[in-house]
Formats: structure tokens, C-alpha cells, sequence
């Protein structure tokens, strides 16, 4: 089973924010130039700073549909290899400490885990992680027998408000792997509700040995 089914609510979402990027880029960019032309008083110095501007925001948009473009290829192609196991994105949420440096070490891993988000597969051998793009392979994987409780919890945000997100009880650690789950579309990545979640995470369990 796929993330695909699963967070079809994601994908609206997605949708909506992806085109009202598009088309708010497109008015700006074709708004801006015509009252330009209406008025006397716009300067070179205006007309760069909104040529920058536009290239700035239109460079954004551009990383953002190339980032989510290597995210669906990877789980489109990890679906396909595994067509009865659970394929989703991941991210170590960056304000949660967590042992994953240590384990990394432990097992003589060179690729350094940062805080984005990452491809995971979750089948009979464990839960791994994989490269993006259309050529995924596996870098590092975390057999069952490692892995302890795994729950939903809710988890602060920096702006005060908290959300959904998955611990990890990762042996012999002491400090639990702490991750968002999400998916991406268009222009957007970012973590599922907590129906998704759960949905999520309940179909990763029932992988377990």
C-alpha cells in the first residue's frame, strides 16, 4: 500500500495553494508592468527592484515544483517495487534531540540525515530510508528488531501551536527518533492532518514481524 490512497486530502490542498501560487505569481508579474506604464513616476531603480523580485519569487517556485518533482518520482518508484509495502515522506522534526547522529555512527553510515524531508519504506525487513529522484536506493535501514514503540504524539511548533507527529523508539537509545509524515504535490511538501497520520502509521505497524 501506497501513501497515495491515504492522503488524498493532502493532495486538494496541494492543488489549491500550487495554483493560487501560479496564477498569483502571473498576476503580479502581468499587474506590475501595466501600472508602470500608467504612471510617470516609476524609476529605474523601481523597475529593478521589481524585475528582482519577481525572479526571486519565481525562482522559489521553480525549486519548489523541482524538490516536489524528485519526491514523487522516488515514491512513485518505490511504489511500484513494493507494490504491498507502505512508501511515504519523512522529516526529523529540527527542535526534537534525538540519537540519530549516534546510530548513523554506530553503524559506519557516511550520509548525513539532515532535517528535510526523505523518502521511507516501511516492509517486512524494517522501516528504510531512500535518495529522491527517479533512481531511489536504500541508505540506511532500521530493522524491527530496533525499533520499539512507535505512537502518534503531539508536538509543539515554534510559533506556539503544536501538531501531529510520530516517535520512534529507536534500541539501545535513550532519546526516541521524533519525525513528521507527509507527502508532496506541485509546488508543496509538508507533514499530513492527523487522520493521515495515523492511517500512516497504523499501516507501518501491521509490517511488523
Amino acid at each position: 500500500m501506497s501513501l497515495y490512497p491515504i492522503a488524498a486530502r493532502f493532495r486538494r490542498r496541494a492543488r489549491v495553494i500550487t495554483v493560487g501560487a501560479v496564477l498569483g505569481i502571473l498576476g503580479i508579474g502581468a499587474g506590475a508592468p501595466v501600472a508602470m506604464l500608467l504612471t510617470d513616476r516609476v524609476t529605474p531603480a523601481f523597475a529593478a527592484a521589481y524585475l528582482i523580485a519577481m525572479l526571486a519569487v519565481s525562482t522559489m517556485l521553480a525549486w519548489g515544483a523541482v524538490v516536489t518533482r524528485r519526491l514523487n518520482r522516488a515514491l512513485r518508484v518505490l511504489s511500484a517495487r513494493h507494490p504491498g509495502d507502505v512508501v511515504f515522506l519523512a522529516r526529523r522534526l529540527p527542535p526534537v534531540v534525538s540519537d540519530m547522529p549516534a546510530y548513523l555512527r554506530d553503524k559506519g553510515i557516511q550520509f548525513r540525515v539532515g532535517d528535510g524531508w526523505h523518502p521511507i519504506l516501511a516492509d517486512a525487513r524494517g522501516i528504510s530510508l531512500h535518495r529522491s529522484g527517479g533512481a531511489p536506493h536504500e541508505i540506511l535501514l532500521m530493522e524491527w528488531s530496533e525499533i520499539g514503540l512507535v505512537e502518534t504524539v503531539r508536538t509543539a511548533t515554534v510559533g506556539g501551536d503544536s501538531r501531529w507527529s510520530v516517535v520512534v523508539a529507536v534500541q539501545p537509545y535513550d532519546v526516541p527518533l521524533t519525525i513528521d509524515l507527509g507527502d508532496a504535490w506541485g509546488v508543496v511538501t509538508m507533514p499530513l492532518d492527523a487522520a493521515d497520520t495515523a492511517a500512516v502509521v497504523q499501516a507501518v505497524l501491521a509490517k511488523r514481524p
